[in-house]
């Protein structure tokens, strides 16, 4: 066929009617572009405008090119010709793209004959031009930067060598749209939450929810020059947040709306008013109905629970509460953890039940696992407490561990280990065991443990240093004659009016120097010898822990109850099973011994 010389605003439509024309196929056909020129028609054009040039932003802004109103065509002369393969470059490659067609990528297959010979740079100049024409795209306006990307994959071949896997290369870039921000709701105080849980607790300015507004977005236009239009964004929660503004607080930028709460507690939503609520009243609490209620102690809620169906516990198994204060008037189910500064619970707790009470416990039957810093139990079987005071009502068998304990009625098989005072008002029961331990509390092993171990510190530097103080104080005596005489030297030269030798001084100098250094060590080793001292007092007096306890019974043993006193010291263990009428059991110093003094 012969060349086909035309001009035209669609290159893809041109090259199918002459491939149909000429019964050839699309890819049998090439073209050279012979000349090109952008038109535009703006906001304030009536007739199409011709661009000098490939910057659209010298004749308008951004914001006009970006509008539907800005129209945008090219107008191309080219010659159609048969495609023949070039004797010696051979450029391969694929086009892709992103999903608005503002980002266009030449893969180059490694398998490109590209030689650094004259002429390669237009010839891939052209090459991409006409792939691009082919495929819809504008050129100039898009690709001012293709000189550079061309010259920059010039320079990679003649650093490295050919091609071992695919090179993109960026052939156009147009204005990408920015896509519309739909409004949201970010609920801050869920992202904390733990699965399945009830209750969101909340502190003073605890920022607890935000709305943020929507975001208008920014329409692009592609690479082929259509318009790229976003569309509104979504306002979907505007009006969906009520809140109760005796509770929580609004912050408002041009972002967002940020919802801060004013008083501590958990976050509630009554009549479709979010609100922070302090009291909470259940029926019934059950991992399946309610899940777990973990707020956190430190902040003010206060959870009550009445009683469940018959049958059931109020608090069912498996569910943990972590509030403030904690009421529930019936039963505590098994595998339940409770952590709370108050709790009263009016019925019973499993034997598989933990609860941590930073203050008061208050229950009716115990037979779990109970750490508090006063308990007051009515009922305890074989549950176990660990607290700094205890009081009991009715003990059957379990464990107590406490610095004060009472208890009104002890029955069997019980063990109570103490560090002040244990006062049993009746036994009923044998095989019960009082006990004064100190070791066994916890706060006073954490005092002695420091203790002990500052002291043995203490002790070992006293020692080091005693050593090293010995060494010097024996090496300055050595030096002390020399010293002397150097002395009498500098003496007589000065007497003679003569300048004293320079090292004479010098060693005189470190000399004293060396004393006063010893000197102040001597000070220093004395402070840390009364240091030790100190610690020992402190010692002395924690190791006569058990001297100051007391075991107190009101009626007459029967001689089945054993009493133990604990040396925290030593560990030697004083035990006696009394018979008759001794109120009061305690130890006393005897000399280097304690022995047993009863009271009746």
């Amino acid at each position: 066929m012969q060349s086909i010389t035309i001009s035209t605003y669609n290159i893809p439509d041109e090259l199918k009617k002459i491939a149909l024309q000429e019964h050839v196929s699309l890819d049998a056909l090439t073209f050279d572009l012979l000349y090109y020129q952008t038109q535009y028609k703006g906001i304030v054009d009536e007739e199409w405008k011709a661009l000098d040039g490939d910057d659209l932003e010298q004749i308008t802004t951004e914001v006009e090119i970006r509008s539907k109103i800005f129209l945008l065509r090219q107008e191309y002369q080219i010659r159609v010709y048969p495609a023949a393969p070039h004797p010696h470059f051979d450029l391969r490659f694929s086009i892709a793209y992103n999903k608005y067609r503002t980002k266009i990528v030449a893969v180059i297959d490694p398998t490109s004959k590209i030689p650094l010979k004259k002429g390669i740079q237009e010839y891939l100049k052209e090459t991409i031009y006409r792939k691009k024409l082919r495929n819809g795209y504008m050129i100039g306006i898009t690709d001012q930067t293709l000189d550079q990307e061309i010259k920059a994959l010039l320079l990679k071949i003649q650093k490295e060598g050919p091609f071992n896997a695919p090179y993109r290369l960026p052939i156009a870039t147009f204005y990408s749209p920015t896509p519309p921000t739909n409004d949201n709701i970010i609920l801050h105080y869920k992202k904390i939450a733990r699965e399945n849980n009830l209750v969101d607790g909340v502190e003073v300015d605890d920022l607890i929810f935000e709305y943020i507004f929507a975001v208008n977005g920014i329409d692009g236009r592609s690479c082929t020059g259509e318009h790229i239009y976003v569309g509104e964004p979504l306002i979907r929660y505007q009006h969906a947040l009520g809140v109760d503004h005796q509770t929580i607080r609004a912050e408002e930028d041009h972002h967002s709306i940020r919802f801060y709460a004013t008083k501590s507690g958990y976050i509630e939503r009554k009549n479709g008013v979010f609100t922070v609520s302090h009291d909470l009243i259940l029926k019934s609490a059950s991992f399946k109905s309610t899940g777990s209620m973990e707020a956190g102690q430190e902040k003010e809620i206060n959870i009550k629970i009445g009683e469940g169906e018959d049958g059931e516990d109020a608090v069912g198994s498996g569910v943990n509460i972590d509030v403030q204060t904690l009421d529930v008037k019936g039963t505590i189910g098994s595998n339940t953890k409770i952590q709370a500064c108050e709790v009263t619970i009016g019925a019973q707790t499993h034997k598989k039940s933990l609860i941590e009470v930073q203050e008061n416990a208050t229950i009716h039957l115990h037979r779990g696992n109970l750490k508090a810093k006063n308990a007051t139990i009515n009922i305890l079987e074989a549950g176990t407490i660990e607290a700094e005071t205890v009081y009991v009502k009715n003990m059957s068998g379990g464990e107590i561990i406490a610095q004060r304990v009472i208890i009104e009625i002890l029955y069997s098989n019980a063990k109570i280990t103490a560090l002040e005072s244990i006062e049993i008002r009746n036994i009923e029961g044998n095989g019960n065991e009082l006990i004064i331990n100190p070791r066994a509390i916890p706060s006073y092993l954490d005092q002695i443990s420091v203790l002990e171990s500052e002291l043995a510190s203490k002790q070992f530097e006293v020692q080091q240093k005693g050593k090293d103080y010995l060494q010097k104080e024996i090496a300055l005596q050595e030096q002390h004659v020399r010293i002397k005489k150097t002395m009498e030297n500098i003496k007589k030269a000065t007497q003679e009016n003569r300048l004293p030798n320079k090292a004479d001084k010098i060693r005189v100098m470190q000399y004293k120097h060396a004393v006063t250094t010893l000197h102040n060590e001597k000070i220093m080793i004395k402070a840390h010898e009364e240091a030790i001292h100190a610690f020992e007092h402190k010692l002395d007096k924690l190791y006569d822990a058990d001297l100051h306890a007391i075991v107190t019974y009101h009626k007459e043993y029967n001689g089945n109850t054993r009493i133990q006193f604990i040396d925290p010291k030593t560990q030697k263990i004083h035990a006696v099973s009394p018979h008759g009428k001794v109120t009061h059991i305690r130890l006393r110093k005897e000399g280097d011994e304690k022995k047993f003094f009863f009271e009746s």
